[in-house]
């Protein structure tokens, strides 16, 4: 029964024993800090400082290929190291073996245990000669060497390490011995010389390698190496004993009383076990009990006794306090108490020294007060609770523990490279930076690392900043973590400034195994106690613009505008903040748990803002500060800012109009809402916008916006939305408030942005809205600001499409009372901006803890007033966490019985504060499995691998420290449950309009207000969507056809002016005379594969009754579909016969006022009907589909029917979107080409009917087996500039490498997607796409459908990178090549091949100019010139590789010719060169792993390029008149 206690602390006590070893670089040997703050320790040149106690083995290679010579130098070597040791019994033990082709036994740690009989013994072993088996040497080591018969000491805690020394290639495998070596807690430093092998030496040596790895050119130079080995493995010496010292506790018992006297004493006896097994003492571990029923009683504190006899006499004495059975059990108040007097410093607690609390709480029966509010009393940096809950079961003790636990949470984070950026300052002080230890390791431990997932970097810093560990330093986890136990502390200054910048230069770098161009996350954690000695401004933005996401943390003295400085937007989401070290203990769990959220949802971000596209008509006005303290960098990213925006929306006279005004002392207009009609020439115009500079009137330029937006309503005709976003970085000379609200006023929205030095007060008298008010450290902060800004002009004219939403709201006793008001205060906000109704969205709610209460039903309330006052009355249950059995029990509250509609989209939003205490996975997937999408929200204890198994989507979930941040979340979550379909985008539409007699006025009336409503959901435009109107009675009669109007407002108002004409209902002959309206002669667009739709409007039987089903035949034979919309006395079965029996597509309402809403569900039938439009009008898209024998039969199945759906998004024809598709699995297998079927059917048919044939993975041989899909005699219009596209979906990790075939994929201009299903390897499918936006991963293929839209939406906005290796290669090919689309060509060659009269006739086909640069080596450079033409005055001057600033003389070239061209220029002077900058210091040595990686990599530019090694297309278009 008290065993799994017992283990469980053994278990802390070795984890955390593992957590210490310092190392120092060679260059820091001569000036080692070695205890405390500012304390040097010089290093005698015999005898090691503080270390005296080790298991040293040295690892002598004893070859032929050394010669005697160089042997004598080892044994003078190993005397030198050996007698800077002190040597002795209990002191240093050393060891000694040699190898050749067997290993051969010296000496062993227990045969000499004195100086003089050691020395002697290096003196005279012998040279054995032979050949060089390292690995087997290694293997002999861990089996006779490193044991306790041997004379190891390492179960006594002595530091065991091992000094290989080689000069060869060995002739067996050596990674694997030495790994084993290096596992049973060896530390293995690796010398080699001359030619030894670098990567071999790199598998023996632990890691990194410029700690343990030492390389000299002779054996002669050993004796130079006696210094550093010695110093550096004295240090490891000293710091691996404190390493592995036992590390002690203050542990609290807390009994429940009331527990039976056979439940006591066995309690009692497992107490005096413990105390007998532990040491415990003043110095060692503390002990404390106390009992409690309805009240406590202390037994002991942590402090009482001082000795192991003392403890055990205490425990032995313990009297039971047999509170009666009837007696209440209070542990809430019990636990109020402990944490008031048990745990601290006064009681015995070190807690401030570091050490590890414990409080254990054992309880026979349940608390009647609250129970999970107190326990959070308990600050996690003091107290680690284990508290166990009993019931008495037959005289048993049930015991159910559950211990807090933080390294579990980071599951799905699986792809990111995190550099820790950590002060070691004389401040912090070693027993300090112990704590920076334990919590790096902590951390560390938490995150999936491995050279493929997440790759981790330290860098640590005082005056100087080291590069303790590169991101391609480690291939372990468990390696990287052996080091945290001895990362060096050395003290110092506090230089973060120059510590962010060496970290962007030289950590964040592909060399040192940053994959920041494949777009893996790259993410900055700093850890700092103090003031910047040096600026962190700059230094920090730089880093930040680099793309790293920066998190600082900071303890005790640490500046927090600092730390706000250097930390990404937002700051309460990336600065954490501690008043002491011992603390940090308390930050393990909040930052592991925000970078792992941040990995999983940047890993799969690519936002869309659908609403966005939806706000069809708004005009933005930018007013942005050009004042002379914004910095050009600053300037330019304000103009990055800019540019997104224009991005995102859709640009147009008709739809949003951008303008901008810049300010400084007075206002400017750059250029108004009607200058640019288009994106393009808009972001030309943002890129042209120049600082001026000047002083900062902000309220003169907001009454100069006043005038602005009342012309534009003019130049518009009508009202739209008005939106006016302020960016500024000072404040205002001048008074903002009346000039602000005056612009309010009009009905303009104002956002308020203020950067670095702006007034918050007065940003908020700018915008009087703290929602729409935003202030940032720095200008690159302006970016995610976008996001919020866009999200709310998006939310601000969205409406949810009619579905149901329930929310599961956690209702725990662990949340205190003010944070579930919060909780409800989120969901009163999400409530009050949806469109809430019967035939709207529906929303329910149920509360969760140990049991489920549902709050009310999907149809208790159908108004807004009502939900909300149903949420103001809901109260706190308090109880357990059991999430899993509440998903279960909220699914039947979809059914129709409880007021769902399954055939409209339904939401859950489980929003939750703590660990599941019971299985999540399985109730979710089946929730999701019956088409409901789930969105996890967690704050503060929530797992985030939980709440990713709860949504199934990394989009869907989102993670918060605290309950204040869920205001941040309201905007955001609202996005995703605005509507899922987008608006219509392309359609043919007509109206066919019944105006018989038996519509009265006002019925007509509500017709048209239908109408209208329809084309609201739509996206007007002639390319876009088109509408037509046909009434009818008698006879029908087209109103206006589908080419006469291309704007909402146009027919909007040609709707509103209908006249009914009165009549009969010859519907059959409306029908027939409607078919013709659809041609291209009315505005049809049938040829262009535009979805064409006849919306048939009437309230009655037709006079023609039995000619309805000729007519809508033939209407559907000519792919137009009908969708019936009946009002009072139609005919049901006459709706049917026309829309040919679909009732998805018949729609019936018995009054005219419900027509008017009616639109609201036919919103979903058209989505489906109709296709967003495709960037992409043409393209050729080949799938490639995993058919191995690890994906179930049903889920291939799965993905067949998914692949049916892409391929349905498309307009498949032979001249738009043709189709591909072939398999694999260890063997590739065709299916069909892109020239074999042309309709959507055929392919589809094709793809439903393949056969799985099973097998392996192999994605590299498939990547370069498609390739044959995409040539001109498959049907690929590559050649024709047709988009090409690859759409991989596979379930697994590939068998070969991808990286290769990818490139050879991406060079001919072939875009790659990637669909990963289940535990995939994410950065090999990151390899395949070369773009994270081109990767969609999903936990199972039931989540398939869910990425859907993601997925083509991506493919129609994607465009291939520009690649110029993707083009034609050598003399006149390319020369031909370009001559169609190039103005400027710059050749770089090491020689022609082709004949000069040829290449000069070739050259002339070219329009303006033609530059040659010769490269190292060039052959007959004079003939390179002869071949330029276009140079101008500068012809003369040979252009080559090596001349200094050749980029600069070159873009001065290229200058003078396109002014020439564009505005006849012909000479233009240049000023003086600058001087030159200073030299930059040499490169590193490129060596092992990294110089095989980078000999790949020159292997494959020299395969790609023949005599053109580099070559680069400038093109320049200037037109007349532009400057």
């Amino acid at each position: 029964m008290s065993q799994p206690i017992y283990a469980l602390l053994q278990y802390e006590s070795f984890t955390l024993a593992l957590s210490y070893i310092p190392v120092f670089t060679r260059t820091d040997i001569t000036n080692l800090v070695l205890r405390g703050p500012n304390v040097i320790s010089h290093w005698k040149p015999t005898k090691c400082a503080i270390a005296n106690k080790a298991d040293i083995v040295f690892l002598v290679d004893g070859s032929s290929s050394i010669g005697i010579p160089n042997f004598q130098q080892v044994r003078v070597f190993l005397r030198s190291v050996v007698s800077g040791l002190d040597i002795g019994p209990d002191k240093v033990r050393v060891g000694l073996a040699q190898f050749s082709n067997e290993p051969h036994k010296e000496f062993l740690l227990k045969d000499n245990l004195d100086a003089s009989s050691l020395l002697t013994a290096i003196d005279t072993f012998p040279y054995r000669t032979g050949g060089t088996k390292t690995g087997k040497a290694i293997d002999f080591l861990i089996s006779e060497y490193f044991t306790e018969e041997a004379g190891s000491r390492a179960n006594q805690r002595v530091p065991q390490i091992a000094v290989v020394i080689t000069d060869g290639d060995s002739e067996d495998e050596v990674e694997e011995p030495a790994q084993r070596l290096r596992q049973k807690g060896v530390i293995v430093f690796a010398i080699g010389v001359g030619k030894a092998n670098q990567r071999e030496l790199e598998d023996i040596a632990n890691q990194p390698s410029q700690r343990f790895l030492f390389t000299i050119d002779s054996y002669q130079a050993l004796q130079r190496l006696t210094k550093g080995l010695l110093q550096t493995v004295c240090v490891s010496m000293e710091d691996q004993r404190q390493a592995l010292a036992e590390k002690f506790a203050d542990i609290f018992f807390l009994l429940d009383g009331g527990m039976t006297a056979s439940q006591f004493q066995q309690i009692k006896s497992f107490l005096i076990r413990l105390s007998r097994q532990l040491n415990f003492g003043a110095s060692a571990y503390r002990l404390g009990l106390a009992q409690y029923g309805q009240d406590i009683r202390v037994e002991f504190l942590l402090n009482q006794h001082q000795t192991k006899q003392e403890t055990q006499a205490a425990v032995s004495s313990v009297q039971h306090l047999r509170a009666s059975s009837t007696e209440q059990r209070n542990l809430g108040s019990a636990l109020a108490y402990a944490s008031a007097n048990f745990f601290t410093k006064e009681a015995g607690s070190r807690a401030d020294q570091g050490y590890r609390q414990f409080l254990v709480v054992l309880s026979a029966k349940d608390s009647k007060d609250p129970v999970f509010k107190e326990s959070r009393m308990y600050p996690f940096s003091h107290v680690q609770k284990l508290i166990c809950w009993s019931e008495l079961r037959a005289f048993l003790l049930k015991w159910v523990v559950i211990f807090i636990n933080f390294s579990t949470d980071c599951k799905a984070a699986k792809l990111a490279d995190i550099v820790f950026i950590i002060d070691e300052s004389g401040s912090i002080g070693v027993q300090n930076f112990q704590l920076v230890r334990s919590f790096l390791y902590s951390i560390m431990n938490g995150l999936e690392i491995s050279p493929s997932k997440v790759r981790v970097g330290i860098v640590m810093y005082n005056e100087k900043p080291t590069a303790q560990v590169y991101l391609n330093s480690f291939r372990t986890k468990d390696e990287l973590l052996n080091f945290i136990k001895i990362l060096p502390y050395r003290g110092g200054g506090t230089n973060t400034g120059a510590a962010l910048n060496f970290t962007r230069e030289n950590i964040f770098v592909t060399e040192k195994g940053s994959r920041k161009d494949k777009g893996v996350e790259q993410v900055a954690v700093v850890i700092t106690d103090g003031d910047s000695q040096d600026a962190v401004s700059e230094e920090a933005t730089e880093l930040r613009r680099a793309g790293v996401t920066v998190y600082s943390v900071g303890v005790e003295n640490a500046n927090y505008e600092e730390l706000m400085m250097m930390a990404s937007y937002p700051p309460q989401k990336h600065v954490f903040i501690v008043d002491s070290f011992t603390k940090l203990k308390s930050l393990e769990q909040s930052l592991q748990k925000t970078l792992c959220y941040n990995i999983i949802r940047q890993a799969n971000l690519c936002v869309s803002f659908a609403g966005c596209i939806q706000t069809e008509e708004a005009d933005i006005f930018f007013l942005i500060d050009q004042s002379g303290s914004i910095y050009p960098a600053d300037f330019v990213d304000m103009k990055k800012f800019l540019l997104e925006f224009i991005e995102t929306f859709r640009i147009g006279p008709q739809y949003v109009r951008l303008g901008v005004a810049k300010y400084a002392d007075s206002p400017t207009l750059e250029f108004d809402l009607t200058t640019y009609t288009d994106k393009k020439t808009l972001e030309e115009a943002v890129q042209r916008i120049q600082q001026v500079g000047g002083g900062t009137e902000t309220g003169k330029a907001l009454t100069f916006m006043s005038q602005l937006f009342k012309t534009a309503m003019k130049t518009r005709g009508h009202k739209v939305p008005d939106y006016l976003v302020v960016i500024t970085d000072g404040k205002s000379s001048d008074e903002v408030k009346a000039p602000a609200e005056a612009l309010r006023a009009q009905g303009v929205t104002v956002y308020a942005i203020g950067v670095k030095s702006a007034d918050v007060q007065e940003l908020e008298e700018i915008s009087n809205d703290p929602k729409r008010t935003f202030f940032v450290n720095d200008f690159d902060a302006l970016n995610p600001i976008k996001d919020d800004i866009i999200t709310d002009i998006c939310t601000t004219e969205g409406k949810n499409v009619p579905g149901d939403l329930m929310f599961l709201v956690d209702s725990s006793g662990s949340i205190y009372p003010e944070d579930y008001e919060k909780m409800k205060d989120f969901m009163k906000s999400v409530i009050s901006t949806s469109f809430v109704g019967q035939d709207n969205v529906r929303i329910g709610v149920m509360q969760f803890s140990s049991t489920q209460e549902v709050e009310f039903n999907l149809n208790t309330y159908f108004t807004k007033n009502g939900i909300l006052e149903a949420v103001d009355a809901m109260r706190q249950k308090g109880g357990g966490t059991l999430t899993g059995r509440a998903i279960s029990e909220v699914s039947q509250y979809f059914s129709p019985a409880q007021g769902g509609r399954p055939e409209l989209q339904q939401r859950l939003v489980v929003i939750t504060d703590g660990e599941a205490q019971d299985e999540v996975k399985a109730p979710a997937e089946a929730l999701r499995a019956k088409g409901v999408l789930v969105y996890a929200i967690g704050v503060m204890e929530a797992n985030t691998t939980q709440l990713l198994e709860i949504s199934g989507s990394p989009n869907r979930i989102y993670a918060e420290r605290d309950f204040d941040a869920l205001k941040d979340l309201e905007r955001q979550l609202f996005s995703s449950l605005l509507l899922e379909c987008k608006k219509t985008e392309q359609a043919d539409i007509i109206f066919l309009v019944d105006g018989s007699t038996s519509i009265t006025l006002p019925k007509f009336r509500s017709m048209q207000k239908f109408m209208q409503s329809m084309v609201n959901q739509t996206t007007v435009g002639k390319a876009l969507t088109r509408f037509g109107v046909i009434l009818y009675s008698t006879n029908p009669n087209s109103i206006f056809t589908l080419n006469q109007y291309s704007t909402r407002q146009e027919v909007i108002q040609a709707i509103a002016a209908l006249r009914s004409p009165y009549g009969d209902t010859y519907t059959g002959r409306a029908l027939t005379y409607s078919l013709q309206f659809f041609s291209s002669e009315h505005g049809g667009r049938a040829e262009q594969q535009v979805p064409q739709i006849l919306m048939v409007i009437t309230d009655g039987d037709a006079t023609d009754r039995y000619n309805l089903a000729e007519p809508s035949k033939a209407l559907r034979d000519k792919g137009v579909n009908v969708f019936s919309i009946g009002v009072e006395g139609a005919n049901v079965t006459q709706l049917e016969i026309m829309s040919g029996h679909d009732k998805s597509k018949v729609f019936y309402v018995d009054n005219f006022d419900a027509l008017e809403t009616l639109y609201t569900n036919i919103t979903k039938e058209l989505c489906n009907s109709t296709k967003p439009v495709c960037e992409k009008q043409q393209a050729d898209l080949v799938f490639l589909i995993d058919q191995s024998g690890s994906i179930d039969p049903k889920d291939y199945t799965i993905m067949k029917n998914f692949t049916v759906e892409l391929v349905n998004s498309f307009k498949v024809s032979q001249d738009l979107v043709r189709v591909g598709l072939a398999q694999f699995s260890s063997e590739f297998e065709h299916g069909f080409y892109l020239n074999e079927f042309f309709q959507e059917v055929e392919v589809s048919s094709k793809i439903l009917n393949l056969r799985q044939l099973g097998g392996g993975t192999k994605i590299g041989l498939a990547l370069d087996s498609i390739r044959e899909y995409f040539e001109a005699s498959r049907g690929s219009r590559r050649s024709s500039g047709i988009s090409q596209n690859l759409v991989l979906i596979t379930d697994g990790d590939s068998e070969d490498d991808v990286e290769d075939p990818a490139d050879r994929l991406r060079a001919l201009g072939i875009e790659m997607f990637a669909i990963g299903v289940g535990d995939v390897h994410d950065l090999q499918l990151l390899q395949i796409t070369g773009d994270p936006r081109k990767l969609f991963t999903v936990q199972n293929f039931g989540s398939l459908d869910a990425i859907k839209q993601k997925v083509v939406d991506t493919i129609c906005k994607s465009k291939p990178s520009s690649d110029p290796s993707s083009l034609a290669f050598g003399g006149v090919a390319l020369l031909q090549t370009v001559t169609i689309f190039l103005q400027v060509l710059v050749i770089f060659s090491d020689g022609l091949d082709e004949d000069v009269m040829l290449l000069e006739n070739e050259s002339d086909r070219l329009r303006n100019a033609l530059l040659v640069v010769a490269l190292e080596g060039v052959r007959n450079a004079p003939q390179l010139q002869m071949v330029e033409f276009g140079r101008g005055f500068g012809y003369q001057l040979p252009l080559s590789i090596g001349m200094p600033n050749v980029e600069g003389t070159i873009l001065k070239q290229i200058d003078a010719v396109s002014d020439r061209e564009c505005c006849n220029v012909m000479c233009k002077c240049s000023g003086a060169e600058g001087i030159r900058g200073s030299r930059g210091p040499p490169g590193s040595k490129v060596t092992g792993l990294h110089a095989f990686e980078l000999h790949r990599h020159n292997e494959r530019q020299k395969h790609q390029s023949r005599n053109l090694q580099l070559w680069s297309v400038l093109m320049f278009q200037r037109e007349a008149g532009q400057t």
